[in-house]
């Protein structure tokens, strides 16, 4: 008796794995296009906090008599050459070019002198999700993204760095 009533209700509920997978599957799929397109662009996140670093780092060591040792324009080819190191790119596949719009040095001469280097609207681009979203919420949104990266450091020159 136990075993044809198990038939049965198994009989009923025929299809309903097939509409569950149905439901779950777009969910997954979209859970794992999010994950990817974040992770990418914290991995570009990290590359341009890693390359104002190195450029912080570079600008904030002294040369001969405590000034500067590095100039301006050379601590901005220090970050542009890492972040070409590392393959950074702009969402139409160029190499970002790095200008004072979009890459900033700036310093404070109290004490202690500080200096920041500063990334500015550097573009990046979602692969999957805007093109994914569009089919759950009718909306879409932006493929590309603008990040921004920022670092100080305590600098050990008494004279300003020349342009």
């Amino acid at each position: 008796m136990a075993t044809s009533k198990r038939l049965l209700r198994s009989g009923r509920e025929r299809g309903s794995i097939i509409v569950e997978m149905a439901v779950v599957i777009p969910l997954l799929l979209l859970m794992v296009a999010g994950i990817i397109d974040l992770g990418m662009l914290f991995w570009e996140k990290e590359v341009l906090t890693n390359a104002a670093r190195e450029g912080a780092r570079a600008g904030a060591r002294a040369g001969a008599a405590g000034a500067a040792d590095k100039r301006v324009s050379q601590v901005r080819t220090i970050v542009q050459d890492y972040l070409q190191r590392n393959n950074v790119r702009t969402p139409a596949g160029a190499l970002i070019t790095l200008d004072s719009s979009n890459c900033t040095y700036t310093w404070d001469t109290s004490t202690p002198p500080t200096l920041t280097v500063g990334l500015n609207n550097i573009p990046a681009k979602m692969m999957m999700l805007p093109n994914i979203l569009p089919l759950f919420s009718g909306g879409g949104v932006s493929s590309v993204v603008n990040l921004n990266a920022s670092i100080s450091m305590a600098a050990e020159w008494t004279t300003t760095p020349s342009p």
